[in-house]
């Protein structure tokens, strides 16, 4: 386990490894684990130019403002959008392809409205799975490029349901169009399911670009925060959860720092790589993490709060999957429900 003061370690020295400028992209950074992250990573860095994506723009205006307090070198945009649409996801995508020619970080924390739950979008896509899954996929696959062009840090993280996966059926996926209506909600948002997904694709996405890692967390339950992440209602929803030994939000906020930044997450061909777009480099007693296919420094990386490993619990689950051609499976649903609804695989 690596603990919090070598997380905090590890955060303090971002300044002095990473360079002026870095470019991230915080996708459902108007609350919660998002907001309080997109912080820490202003706070620890030289001229970061961040890119604010949500719903509410009073919140928006509320951080950036924060933001200028907390390091007034910097750059914040807010992009207002709805990011259960995925051609909102494009236009978003294209502004950010438009201003920048590299993204250094890219952190998906984007959550379900309660009110929406048990409807769909107007691109037919179930609206939790719409938010939850085929969104954040969606944004990485379009910043795919700027990610791989950046000549150093270049990460996803994507905060979920790392260590929650499960057997999927291939032959009629959970997660479908339409498939609410005939299984009800709580089927179709099965947290599982979506997690599996998720994970599946990450390992799709790294075969594709080896020189990107991925980080799929689970939070846990965190003090304050607006995206905590709930087996039993299938996914991210939006809460404010008192729980006994949760974590304080801004504790939450410098661990996936951690997780955004360390060397602790290489990308595939980069675990014994010493260039900086590993990230800062491993302290006393941090070694690199093992991949969701059980390999060290692998690519992918399902983990929870601590920065620890989850994958383990469900190795075995997984790798039915893979031995199943799951990844390639899952993968092909996804780019046909893209160009479905766009009518292409990306912009």
């Amino acid at each position: 386990m690596v603990s919090f003061s070598q997380m905090q370690s590890s955060n303090t020295r971002i300044i002095e490894v990473l360079p002026a400028g870095l470019v991230a992209v915080f996708v459902g950074g108007t609350s919660g684990i998002g907001e309080t992250t997109m912080k820490q990573l202003a706070k620890n860095t030289v001229e970061p130019r961040i890119y604010l994506v949500g719903r509410s723009r009073e919140a928006a205006t509320r951080i950036v403002a924060e933001l200028h307090d907390l390091n007034p070198a910097g750059e914040y945009h807010f992009i207002q959008a709805d990011v259960s649409l995925l051609h909102a996801v494009d236009w978003v995508c294209r502004e950010i392809q438009a201003r920048e020619p590299v993204v250094n970080l890219l952190f998906l924390t984007p959550g379900v409205v309660s009110t929406s739950q048990g409807s769909d979008t107007i691109e037919s896509l179930y609206y939790p799975t719409a938010v939850t899954y085929y969104s954040r996929i969606r944004f990485i696959v379009n910043l795919l490029p700027l990610l791989q062009k950046a000549s150093h840090l270049r990460r996803v993280v994507t905060v979920f349901g790392a260590g929650k996966e499960s057997l999927l059926d291939g032959d009629d996926f959970p997660l479908f169009p339409g498939r609410y209506h005939q299984a009800g909600p709580l089927q179709t948002t099965d947290h599982g399911s979506l997690s599996t997904m998720m994970t599946l694709a990450l390992e799709s996405l790294a075969l594709e670009a080896p020189n990107i890692s991925f980080v799929h967390s689970f939070p846990g339950f965190v003090k304050g925060s607006s995206t905590n992440s709930s087996p039993k209602t299938g996914g991210v929803i939006r809460a404010v959860f008192k729980v006994v030994g949760a974590l304080p939000l801004f504790e939450a906020g410098e661990r996936h720092l951690f997780l955004a930044t360390s060397a602790r997450f290489p990308a595939r061909d980069g675990v014994h790589s010493r260039i900086p777009t590993a990230g800062v480099g491993l302290g006393k007693g941090v070694s690199v993490a093992r991949g969701t296919d059980a390999r060290d420094g692998s690519g992918v990386y399902s983990v929870n709060f601590d920065g620890e490993s989850v994958a383990f619990k469900v190795q075995d689950t997984l790798q039915q999957l893979r031995d199943r051609d799951m990844v390639r499976r899952v993968w092909q649903h996804t780019i046909k429900e893209f160009t479905r609804v766009t009518g292409s695989a990306f912009v």
